[in-house]
């Protein structure tokens, strides 16, 4: 479901958005800081979405472009945006395609109506291009404040729901994962990685 649900939000998106490399095994963190983008510049794609007019899109602009990347608007298009509670905001993930699903799936939740909801904006960092390790700006941050130059250390992340946690010392990696787990993450991963 998940993978077909990725499928989805690719091609409603765009295959330049959706082709975000695996990472096989984690990165060094030497590695890592060469694939993060700036954690204070972002720029807003609008999505062309039937029946939303040029003004609401420019209102949802406007409201989105202060959300943190990784992030979507999702809408319900036969609804009215104003009025509609549908209307869904998902930001701080690792990657469009995460803050997509996130979004469309509180705003399907939340439809009145009958035609499923669409993706309508998303905020992603200045000058994305496609790399092998993408993180949220609060894993940006993490990653260049917090994670170190010395001894173990790992970053654990998870690719659903924009989750993290730093680990540290001998047992950096099972550290990680396990904090990253405890907010409530089943899907997280080592993606940076540096030995004692």
């Amino acid at each position: 479901m998940l993978q077909s649900g990725k499928a989805l939000i690719c091609a409603g998106l765009g295959l330049a958005l959706c082709s975000g490399a695996v990472l096989a095994e984690p990165l060094t963190g030497k590695q890592a800081a060469k694939q993060l983008y700036s954690a204070k510049r972002s720029e807003v794609q609008m999505l062309a979405v039937a029946g939303l007019s040029v003004e609401h899109s420019a209102l949802l602009a406007g409201v989105v472009k202060d959300y943190a990347y990784y992030a979507a608007a999702a809408i319900a298009p036969e609804e009215e945006l104003l009025k509609s509670e549908a209307t869904t905001l998902v930001a701080n993930h690792h990657s469009v395609e995460a803050a997509s699903a996130a979004a469309l799936a509180g705003c399907n939740t939340l439809r009145k109506s009958a035609t499923e909801c669409v993706i309508a904006a998303i905020v992603r960092p200045k000058g994305w291009e496609s790399r092998v390790l993408q993180l949220s700006v609060e894993g940006t941050v993490a990653m260049a404040e917090d994670y170190g130059r010395r001894g173990g250390r790992a970053l654990a992340t998870s690719a659903t729901t924009g989750f993290f946690a730093l680990g540290k010392g001998a047992q950096a990696q099972a550290g990680a994962l396990r904090d990253c787990a405890d907010k409530g993450a089943d899907d997280c991963k080592v993606v940076v990685a540096d030995p004692e």
